[in-house]
């Protein structure tokens, strides 16, 4: 795993809290850019995966979601998970939710393909976090795989405008980016600008899975 941000030292805060979780389904997830509900088959299904989750990336992603919730799930603060899917468009999934329920949510997401509406889930992340409870830290965690294509005008000063937003309602946000070239990938400096510190989770779509304990940690800290 290549990570920007190196694993958290600081003491967990041990507040109560809430998590959600924006994930990328644009078409470059399974196939390059080319796969719109997994479809061409040929190309975009990966052999072993089913249709709605279509490629062993977009299972690595769910895989690594459903492990994070589950390890700050068991923690003994209180805590809820909302989700939030992007790609041509962003919707909702769930609004704030239990780690049991979350769980459940992630395993019936299909896999869409499009392009990259990343400020559009920045945007309903913040939207399903301002119906917190009082009293509880908010953390968005953005998982995608390249720069926002969506609007077809100033994508990325869109996201940078949604993230701006939600760090100026208190939500701590963290990028996870899905290298393809490295760390000079230009879209990993939006993510920069993006994170509430300036940290970038890098990693691929093999390694994601590993990732979950240094965000756990990221996360707790900062609870």
């Amino acid at each position: 795993v290549l990570g920007l941000t190196p694993r958290p030292t600081c003491p967990p805060q041990n507040g109560n809290f809430n998590v959600c979780i924006a994930l990328d389904m644009s078409g470059s997830v399974c196939g390059g850019g080319t796969c719109s509900f997994c479809q061409p088959l040929s190309s975009c299904n990966s052999f072993g995966i089913n249709q709605e989750r279509c490629c062993n990336n977009f299972d690595n992603v769910l895989e690594f979601s459903k492990a994070l919730v589950r390890q700050l799930g068991d923690l003994k603060t209180m805590q809820d998970f909302s989700l939030v899917h992007f790609a041509s468009d962003a919707e909702i999934a769930s609004t704030l939710q239990n780690a049991n329920q979350a769980i459940k949510t992630l395993q019936r997401l299909d896999y869409t393909g499009g392009a990259t509406n990343l400020g559009g889930g920045i945007t309903l992340c913040q939207k399903t976090l301002d119906a917190s409870t009082a009293g509880r830290k908010n953390f968005m965690i953005i998982v995608t795989d390249g720069d926002p294509t969506v609007p077809s005008v100033r994508p990325r000063e869109v996201s940078l405008r949604a993230a701006s937003e939600a760090k100026k309602k208190g939500t701590f946000v963290i990028p996870i980016f899905v290298e393809q070239i490295g760390s000079n990938d230009p879209a990993v400096a939006l993510m920069k600008e993006i994170s509430s510190d300036a940290q970038v989770f890098l990693t691929d779509f093999d390694s994601i899975v590993s990732l979950k304990d240094i965000v756990f940690e990221q996360v707790i800290c900062h609870a």
